[in-house]
C-alpha cells in the first residue's frame, strides 16, 4: 500500500537525487512479514514467554465466585422528598436514581454489612488468594521495601475500641471498593454483583447488601418522618397564632373603620342600593302622576257640553266618585236617548232630563277640578322626594369612596386570615399523616432476587488467558521486532540504496562459498625474461573466482560493471576508474582483480594498480609484495618494467604496492603529480585501468585521487552499511559523488534477500537461466 502526495505530473522512475526528499506514505505488509520473519526468534521467544506466564497464572490463580441481587427502588427515596416534592418529570426522576446510587455506595451501608457478617475478622475478605505472579510480584515489592528506607512502622493502636474501629473502616473502604453498583438501563432497578474466592461469602454480601438498603431506607423513612414531625408541630403553632393574629387585625379594622356588613354586605352599599330602588319607584310614580295631571287639565278646560259630551263619559279616572258621576252620567244619557226617541226633543221629561244632565256635568268638572289640584300636589311632592334621595345617594356614594382604601386595606387582611388558615388545615392533614407514617412505617424498596451461593467459578478462564497472553506476546513480539529491525537498519536492497545515494544500481555480487573462492597464486617458473621494454619481467598465475565459475552471478554481476564503466567512458579509450568502499573489509580488492580479469579475458588490455597504501591487501593477495613497485615508480626510482607485474592466465599488467606499506604518511604518494603522470600513461597505454583504492571512511587516500580519475564503483557489503553512513560519506564530497558510476552490494545472501526487498529481485531468475541448457 502506498499513500504518496507528490505531484502526479512529476515523471515516475527517475533516480531521487542525493539528499532530496519525497512526501508520502509507504506500508508494505510483505516487508513487514518479512522483518517478522527474520526476527522470529524474538517473536517466538515473547510468545513462549507470555504463554508461560499465562499458564503459571491460570493454574495458581485461585478460583473466583460471582454472586448478585437486584434492590427496586421506589418513587423517592428516604429522607429526600418526605412526601413535598416528589418527582414530576424524568429530570427530577433521574436525579432521584441517581442519589439512590449514591446511597448504595456510602461508606454507611458498606459499614452495616461489615458489622453484619464481621467481615473485619473474616479471613477471606482480608486475604484473597492470589496467582503465584501476584505472589511474586507482591514478594519483590516487600523486599524493595525492606531494602529502601521508607517511612516508619505505623504506631501500634493501644485502645481496642479504637483498633477494632479502625479495622472495621477499612474492610468497609475494601468493601466499597470491591461491591458492584450498577443500574439496569433506564429502569429503577439497581444491580448488586460482588466477587471473591469464597462462594459463601459472595451470597452473604449481596444478600447483606440488600437488606441493609431496605433497612436503611426503612429507618430513614422512620428517621426523616420523625424530623419533619417535629419541624411541622413547630411550624403549626407559628402559623396558628398568625392566624388568630390576622383574623383578630381584620375584625378589628372593619370596626375601627366603620366597614360592617349585614349578610355580607357593607352598609353603605345597601343603603345606596335601597335608595336607588325608592328614586325608581318614585320616578315612575311621578311619571303616571304627570300623565294624569295631563288628563285632568285637558278635561278641565273644556264647555260643559263638550266635557259631556266626549271627555266625562269616556275618560278613565281612577277616582271611585268620579266614576259614579261618571256612571250616572251616562244612564241620563240614555234616558235622555230614549225619550226624545219617544216623546221627541221638546217635550217636559226631556227637558227635565237635559237639567239633570247640564247638573251632573257641573259637578263632574268641579271633582275633576279637585282631582287635577291634587294630581299637582302630588306631583310636587314625589319631585321633591325624588330631589332628597338623589341627595342621599350623592351624600352615601362620597363616604362609600372615602371608605374604599379601608375595604382594600380589609380584603388584604382578609386574603391573609385566609392563607393562614388555608396553610393550618393543610399542615394539620400533613401532620395526621406522618403521625400515621411514624406508627407504621413502609419502605420504598424491594429486593428482587436474593443470591445463592454460586457453585461454578467464573475465573480464571483457562482458555481465555492462554489466548490473550499469546496475542500480547505476539503484540509484545511484533513491536521488539520491528524496534530491532529499526535499530539494525542497514542497507540490504535496490530500492534503498538507489532512494538513498540517487546512483545506479549495479547488482547483487553474492556471498562466495568457499569452494567458489579465488584459487592460489603462483609464480610463473616456465616465463623467460623478456626482451622488450614494454612487458613486464615478472608473471605469475592466480585462479580467479570469476573465471572459475563463468556463469555465476557474482561473474555476471561484474559484467554489468564492466559494462556500466564502458558505457560511461562515451566511446573514449584508455578509461582509468577506481574501486572504493566505506567500511574496511567489504570486499573491494576481490571485486578488483576479478573485475580485471572479467576486462581482460573479453579482450581489453588492463592494468590493475594497488592503490591501497595503507594495507596493500591486493599486493599481498597476489604474493607480489617483495620487489619494486607504486612507490619506487612514483619516487623515480624503478621503471615500468621493473616495477609491473603480469597475471599469465589473463595477460592483466598489476602495479604492486611493495614497501612502505605500514607507513602512515604512505597515503600522501596518491597526492603527488607523479601519481596523476602515471595515470596519464596508463590512460595511453592500457584500454581499461583499475585502480583499488583505500577505504573512504577510515581515510582520505582515495579523494586525493578522484579529482584525476574518469569513474568510480562502490562496493558495499550486504546488510552492513547504514543508510545515515553512506549519505555522510557521498556528501562530504560532492565531487565523489559526482565521478561515481554506480554502486554494487557485495556479500549478498541471496536466499534472504527476498525477505527484505520490497519488490522481487530480478537476480532471482539468473539461476533457473543459467542452468538451462547451452
Amino acid at each position: 500500500m502506498r499513500f504518496n502526495d507528490s505531484d502526479s505530473s512529476i515523471t515516475p522512475g527517475q533516480p531521487r537525487a542525493l539528499g532530496s526528499s519525497q512526501k508520502g506514505i509507504s506500508i508494505n505488509f510483505r516487508f513487514i512479514l518479512a522483518a517478522l520473519i527474520r526476527q522470529r526468534m524474538i517473536l517466538g521467544a515473547s510468545m513462549g514467554v507470555a504463554i508461560v506466564l499465562g499458564l503459571l497464572h491460570a493454574m495458581t490463580a485461585p478460583r473466583v465466585y460471582t454472586a448478585a441481587t437486584q434492590v427496586l427502588i421506589g418513587s423517592d427515596v428516604a429522607g429526600l422528598s418526605n412526601g413535598f416534592n416528589r418527582p414530576a418529570d424524568i429530570a427530577q426522576n433521574e436525579v432521584m436514581l441517581e442519589s439512590a446510587l449514591r446511597v448504595l455506595q456510602s461508606q454507611t451501608l458498606a459499614l452495616a454489612v461489615v458489622n453484619e457478617l464481621n467481615l473485619h475478622q473474616n479471613e477471606s475478605f482480608l486475604n484473597p488468594g492470589a496467582s503465584l505472579p501476584s505472589r511474586a510480584i507482591q514478594t519483590v515489592r516487600s523486599v524493595i521495601s525492606a531494602i529502601i528506607p521508607g517511612g516508619s512502622d505505623p504506631e501500634t493502636e493501644t485502645d481496642p475500641a479504637a483498633a477494632d474501629l479502625r479495622q472495621r473502616m477499612e474492610a468497609a473502604e475494601d468493601l466499597r471498593g470491591s461491591i458492584e453498583v450498577r443500574r439496569e438501563g433506564r429502569s429503577s432497578v439497581f444491580l448488586l454483583r460482588y466477587t471473591s474466592s469464597d462462594p459463601a461469602l459472595v451470597a452473604a454480601v449481596v444478600n447483606a447488601y440488600g437488606e441493609a438498603f431496605v433497612a436503611d431506607q426503612l429507618i430513614g423513612n422512620v428517621e426523616a418522618s420523625a424530623r419533619v414531625l417535629d419541624w411541622l408541630q413547630q411550624r403549626l403553632f407559628v402559623i396558628q397564632e398568625n392566624s388568630t393574629k390576622a383574623a383578630l387585625r381584620a375584625e378589628e379594622f372593619r370596626a375601627r373603620s366603620g366597614l360592617e356588613t349585614i349578610e355580607g354586605e357593607p352598609i353603605t352599599v345597601q343603603m345606596i342600593a335601597q335608595l336607588k330602588a325608592d328614586v325608581a319607584d318614585a320616578t315612575v310614580e311621578l311619571a303616571r302622576l304627570r300623565a294624569m295631571s295631563s288628563v285632568y287639565d285637558d278635561l278641565r278646560q273644556q264647555d260643559l257640553d263638550q266635557f259631556v259630551q266626549s271627555g266625562a263619559a269616556g275618560a278613565r279616572i281612577p277616582d271611585a266618585e268620579f266614576s259614579a258621576g261618571q256612571e250616572r252620567l251616562l244612564t241620563l244619557q240614555q234616558r235622555l236617548d230614549e225619550a226624545e226617541r219617544r216623546y221627541g226633543p221638546d217635550h217636559v221629561e226631556v227637558t227635565q232630563l237635559r237639567e239633570r244632565i247640564a247638573m251632573e256635568g257641573r259637578a263632574l268638572q268641579r271633582e275633576m277640578q279637585r282631582l287635577h289640584d291634587t294630581t299637582l300636589n302630588a306631583t310636587r311632592a314625589l319631585e321633591t322626594e325624588i330631589s332628597m334621595l338623589n341627595s342621599s345617594i350623592e351624600e352615601i356614594s362620597d363616604e362609600n369612596l372615602d371608605l374604599a382604601t379601608s375595604r382594600v386595606e380589609l380584603r388584604a387582611l382578609e386574603k391573609q386570615a385566609e392563607i393562614y388558615e388555608a396553610l393550618n388545615e393543610t399542615y394539620l392533614l400533613r401532620l395526621k399523616d406522618l403521625e400515621q407514617t411514624q406508627t407504621f412505617p413502609v419502605t420504598n424498596v424491594r429486593v428482587l432476587s436474593m443470591a445463592e451461593v454460586p457453585k461454578d467459578p467464573i475465573a480464571p478462564r483457562k482458555k481465555m488467558i492462554l489466548a490473550a497472553m499469546m496475542v500480547m506476546g505476539a503484540g509484545v513480539g511484533v513491536a521488539l521486532a520491528l524496534w530491532r529491525e529499526r535499530i539494525e537498519r542497514v542497507i540490504r536492497t535496490r530500492e534503498e540504496l538507489q532512494q538513498i545515494s540517487g546512483l545506479p544500481f549495479l547488482g547483487y555480487l553474492p556471498m562466495l562459498e568457499p569452494a567458489e573462492m579465488d584459487g592460489p597464486t603462483e609464480p610463473d617458473a616456465t616465463r623467460k625474461a623478456s626482451r622488450s621494454t614494454t612487458e613486464p619481467r615478472k608473471g605469475f598465475k592466480h585462479g580467479f573466482a570469476a573465471l572459475k565459475n563463468p556463469r555465476s552471478q557474482f561473474t555476471e554481476v561484474l559484467r554489468n560493471i564492466r559494462i556500466a564503466v564502458d558505457s560511461s567512458a562515451d566511446g573514449k579509450s584508455g578509461q582509468v576508474f577506481g574501486i572504493v568502499s566505506i567500511r574496511p573489509g567489504e570486499g573491494k580488492t576481490t571485486i578488483s582483480k576479478n573485475l580485471a580479469a572479467v576486462a581482460a579475458v573479453a579482450g581489453r588490455s588492463v592494468l590493475l594498480i594497488d592503490a591501497d597504501v595503507r594495507t596493500a591487501s591486493l599486493s599481498r593477495g597476489l604474493l607480489q609484495s617483495m620487489g619494486a613497485g607504486l612507490s619506487e615508480m612514483l619516487n623515480g626510482r624503478a621503471v615500468w618494467e621493473a616495477t609491473l607485474r603480469r597475471e599469465m592466465n589473463t595477460g592483466i599488467h598489476f602495479l604492486p604496492f611493495t614497501s612502505g606499506a605500514g607507513d602512515a604518511n604512505a597515503g600522501d604518494l596518491l597526492g603527488m603529480p607523479e601519481f596523476r603522470t602515471l595515470i596519464a600513461e596508463a590512460r595511453r597505454r592500457y584500454d581499461l585501468t583499475i585502480i583499488d583504492l583505500a577505504p573512504l571512511g577510515p581515510v582520505s587516500d582515495a579523494r586525493a585521487l578522484v579529482p584525476a580519475l574518469d569513474g568510480l564503483v562502490m562496493v558495499l557489503e550486504w546488510g552492513k552499511v547504514s543508510p545515515d553512513t553512506l549519505t555522510e560519506t557521498l556528501s562530504v564530497d560532492p565531487a565523489l559523488h559526482e565521478k561515481l558510476i554506480g554502486i554494487a552490494l557485495n556479500k549478498t545472501d541471496m536466499s534472504a534477500l527476498a525477505k527484505y526487498s520490497r519488490t522481487e529481485p530480478s537476480e532471482g531468475y539468473y539461476d533457473a537461466y543459467g542452468q538451462q541448457d547451452a
